[in-house]
């Protein structure tokens, strides 16, 4: 039953620290209850990764990269024919320039873009040595693809997006770019559910992220592909109000094929979605959706969105970005990945009645997630490490409580309370307040690791 309510790596210690609300609904489903807060998220910004260097340039000519990444399948969804003008920005060594050339050949370019001279030679060494027709190298600026204005039907990113320092002067320069007619294909390793953790954190990004950027800059979704094993891919078209002037930049476009982006908490208050069943699990949350409009859309929410139980079990925390695509009627599963906020209560289970909560109403802990999110912890250590932060940042427990929850871990104890008070300090919590920093000398004398040491000493 559905009531609403109006409003009221390998192993390693060595540290890398990288970098109120308005009640508006209940969902009463059996004996889960949940109830949406909306208020606005504003995560902390994210930082660019470096670019590779030239002297990477073997690992993308890697054999398994094709199993990997499926570029043919890939390449397919663009529907290229001879004839058609493409621009691969982050060509690299030329691995899909070089496919896509010989489908747009004879008569066909394919713009090989890249801020690299050694990287276009590479690519050049390539081109003349499989015989590939049409590629013109580009070298490129690191806020200007150096591409004629008008001209281009596809423009082509594969896992290079989320190197861009200046991605707003890129992206419209991409935009000036593209004929009225043009599409973008954006590949982006996933952060969501963990298929693209084997990449480093800052080389990884969420439909969330993607969407949050290309919106404002004019661009509107129109597909939105998750076959590829590790990666996102994103088509984008112009937007119909984008400020273009004396040319029509959605041709032949029908209004249907745009998809539209809601955060979970607006689709709820909104009205365009239905949760029609939910249920928490020790480390998920489970939604069954159902859009109440044949509209296409995309829900997300934010890493640190809060799962708030009655208090007899522990709430929940999203530890990942997450998304859902609805494109047709009927109920689908969202699975969200979440971490346990209270280690010393109960997990809580399909019976709990939980509030969901913006990611804002508790931002010292959001901004643990949101730190963790980017970043690659050994999987034997990333959970007890997050967890202990999660309860520094809420709360204010002594080493004796920490090194407790670490007991039955085979690692020592100080290294993994000492990592998680590093990280904490690092997200933006001052742990130079907390409970455990007067009580470092039970630990830190210990440490073995030189780099955690030096944290303590210098902090």
């Amino acid at each position: 039953m559905l009531s609403v309510k109006t409003p009221t790596a390998p192993f390693s210690w060595s540290l890398c620290l990288c970098a109120g609300s308005l009640l508006v609904g209940s969902l009463f489903v059996g004996p889960t209850s949940v109830s949406a807060q909306v208020q606005s998220v504003d995560l902390p910004q994210r930082i660019p990764a470096p670019f590779m260097s030239y002297q990477g340039a073997g690992w993308l000519e890697r054999p398994e990269r094709v199993a990997e990444e499926m570029p043919d399948a890939m390449v397919a969804i663009m529907g290229l024919e001879d004839g058609d003008v493409v621009a691969d920005i982050g060509a690299g060594s030329g691995f899909f320039t070089r496919r896509m050339a010989r489908l747009v050949a004879p008569t066909g370019t394919v713009y090989a873009v890249d801020i690299q001279p050694e990287m276009l030679e590479i690519l050049q060494g390539y081109v003349e040595e499989e015989g590939v027709t049409g590629v013109v190298p580009v070298l490129s600026e690191f806020d200007d693809p150096k591409l004629p204005e008008g001209e281009i039907d596809w423009i082509l990113l594969v896992d290079v997006y989320h190197e861009f320092g200046n991605h707003e002067a890129m992206l419209t320069k991409m935009r000036e770019a593209l004929k009225s007619d043009g599409r973008v294909a954006l590949l982006e390793y996933r952060v969501e559910d963990g298929t693209g953790d084997h990449i480093k954190g800052d080389h990884r990004m969420s439909v969330r992220q993607v969407l949050s950027e290309w919106g404002p800059a004019g661009f509107e979704l129109v597909e939105l592909h998750e076959f590829l094993p590790s990666q996102h891919l994103f088509i984008f078209r112009t937007s119909r109000d984008d400020g273009a002037a004396g040319r029509d930049r959605t041709a032949g476009v029908e209004p249907g094929q745009v998809i539209a982006h809601y955060d979970i908490l607006e689709a709820i208050s909104e009205g365009h979605i239905e949760v029609s069943a939910s249920s928490l699990g020790p480390e998920t949350v489970d939604f069954t959706l159902n859009r109440t409009r044949p509209e296409p859309m995309v829900i997300t929410l934010p890493v640190g969105t809060y799962f708030e139980t009655s208090g007899r079990t522990s709430d929940l925390i999203a530890r990942r970005d997450g998304v859902v695509v609805l494109l047709e009627d009927g109920p689908q599963v969202w699975r969200v990945l979440a971490r346990n906020v209270h280690p010393t209560l109960p997990d809580p289970g399909p019976q709990d009645e939980f509030e969901i909560q913006s990611a804002d109403t508790r931002i010292g802990m959001r901004d643990v997630m949101w730190l963790y999110q980017g970043m690659n912890l050994q999987p034997a250590i990333e959970p007890l490490v997050q967890q202990l932060s999660l309860w520094i940042a809420s709360d204010d427990p002594g080493y004796d409580q920490l090194a407790e929850q670490v007991s039955s871990s085979p690692y020592p104890a100080g290294e993994i309370v000492a990592l998680a008070v590093a990280y904490t300090d690092s997200s933006g919590t001052d742990v130079t307040r907390k409970r455990i920093w007067a009580e470092r000398e039970r630990f830190v004398p210990a440490l073995s690791d030189p780099g955690l040491r030096s944290f303590f000493e210098t902090r």
